[in-house]
């Protein structure tokens, strides 16, 4: 099974449980499901799933993720690390991203403008990229 432009979240959580990742795989059920959801909340939207995915798939990171999600459905990645490095990508669908990382010295790392809205795929090779040891190319 591949990841598709139609793949649903069942179909993303699938992909994450062949890759081991069944804690990750299980959050996400979780979010899509209307568990727990407030009125005027949605759960978390398949778009905003395959852009998790194609990033979470492309990069490793010693940093531990948890993944929330927002009252309007977009899937917030959060990766902490042992020291004072954090960083933040809500995945507004598939090809735009907001974020927030903060690296090695405490600060603020700055990509373009920080929290706005970005494509996936230049903040994924910005923060690949970066000399805060936040993420590295998975290798293909």
């Amino acid at each position: 099974m591949a990841l598709t432009s139609t793949s649903t979240i069942a179909e993303i959580s699938a992909l994450l449980r062949e890759k081991g990742e069944e804690e990750l795989a299980d959050r996400l059920d979780y979010l899509a499901s209307d568990e727990d959801l407030d009125p005027g909340e949605s759960p978390a939207t398949a778009e905003s799933a395959r852009g998790f995915f194609e990033f979470f798939t492309s990069v490793d990171s010693e940093g531990n993720v948890g993944l929330g999600c927002s009252p309007e459905g977009v899937i917030c990645a959060e990766w902490r690390f042992q020291d004072k490095r954090a960083v933040g990508i809500w995945f507004l669908d598939t090809e735009r991203v907001r974020f927030s990382a903060i690296g090695k010295d405490g600060e603020f790392v700055d990509i373009k403008e920080r929290n706005k809205i970005a494509d996936r795929s230049e903040v994924t090779k910005a923060l690949a990229e970066l000399q805060q040891e936040l993420f590295v190319w998975r290798p293909s």
